[in-house]
This record gives C-alpha cells, structure tokens and sequence, in this order.
C-alpha cells in the first residue's frame, strides 16, 4: 500500500498568523491542497486551489490558497474566503 503525504509550510510566520485570524485551520488548508475542486493559474507563476464551503450565516463561500511549488513542497503565500460568484468567470486547469 502506498500512502501519499502531503507536503506544506507556511511561507513565513506572518503569513501563518494572517491565515489564523481569517479563521482558516491548518487542517483546512491541507484538505484543499490536497483535493481541490479547482486549480487556477495565479501571478508570478502561483497556484491557487479552491474548494467551496458552506458557512453557517454566511452561505457559500469559497476558499482560495495560494501557493508556490518548490523542491517537493507547496508553500503557502496567503489564503482567504471569498464569494464564489468573484472568480466564477476565471480560467480553471
């Protein structure tokens, strides 16, 4: 049996408390690395995986993590929720 691990980090410690205050787990941000619903092209050469969620009192949100690929890990640069209806016109790969 193969088992697949993911690899993560934050890019620095402000980006891991920024992503915090938003109200967004570690736990989180690993299950949409790892089982996107969609992957986008970002700028300067980043991804951003997305997966959309219900949030009690707020409805349908989407979460957006953004991140650079190097040497075997992702490195997340920032996450955040926002509308779905934002992006719904972005180029999906």
């Amino acid at each position: 049996m193969v088992v697949f691990l993911m690899v993560w980090r934050y890019a620095t410690e402000g980006v891991r408390r920024k992503i915090a205050m938003r109200n967004i787990s570690d736990s989180l941000i690993e299950e949409v690395l790892k089982n996107p619903h969609n992957v986008v092209e970002g700028k300067r050469g980043r991804l951003i995986a997305e997966s959309e969620y219900i949030k009690t009192g707020l409805g349908n949100l989407l979460l957006r993590v953004v991140y650079e690929e190097g040497e075997g890990e992702k490195i997340v640069v920032t996450a955040y929720w926002t509308r779905p209806e934002r992006y719904s016109g972005v180029r999906r790969t």
